[in-house]
């Protein structure tokens, strides 16, 4: 019988919580991507009637745990090299989706995060060359709009022989 050698690394960040009070820089939980050196992140979006859910929603990366607190903005730090992922705005980087299948009409990127999120949807996010660790910050309107987030790890290190086990 061979051994199960796993190719992604799944882990939920957020579950359906609450964008709560109008706040700056909250953060979701930290994520140990297990090596992944690319992955995906997914977010569920229920944006209350006329809301920003989220704004100026961020990825970072880091080789050191604990990089990130709630209310402090996060910066580049060379010796742990904790840093910005890009958000890529072609469609082969970054997918949205309304509730039923609806388009979302409106969606901002720049280079490193995403200005706005104010639609019910779906949103699939590509990030490249990560650290050990990552976690997502944005600003919060708070409107009562709800957020789901999930990370899937790609590119794994492979088993060192056929049949083994990977890390995850």
């Amino acid at each position: 019988m061979k051994g199960l050698v796993s190719n992604h690394k799944f882990s939920l960040a957020a579950n359906n919580v609450a964008t709560g009070a109008e706040s700056s820089d909250v953060l979701f939980t930290e994520i140990d991507t297990g090596g992944a050196q690319n992955g995906t992140i997914i977010l569920v979006v229920d944006a209350a009637a006329g809301s920003d859910a989220v704004q100026q929603l961020e990825i970072w990366t880091s080789r050191a745990t604990g990089f990130a607190s709630t209310g402090v903005q996060l910066t580049a730090v060379a010796s742990d090299s904790t840093r910005q992922c890009k958000i890529a705005s072609d469609t082969g980087s970054l997918y949205a989706i309304g509730a039923s299948e609806a388009a979302i009409s409106d969606l901002t990127v720049t280079d490193y995060a995403i200005a706005e999120i104010n639609q019910d949807g779906v949103y699939g996010i590509d990030v490249r060359n990560l650290g050990r660790y990552i976690n997502i910050q944005y600003d919060s309107s708070g409107t009562g709009s709800s957020i789901s987030a999930v990370f899937v790890g790609g590119d794994l290190m492979t088993a060192p022989w056929p049949g083994a086990r990977s890390a995850y």
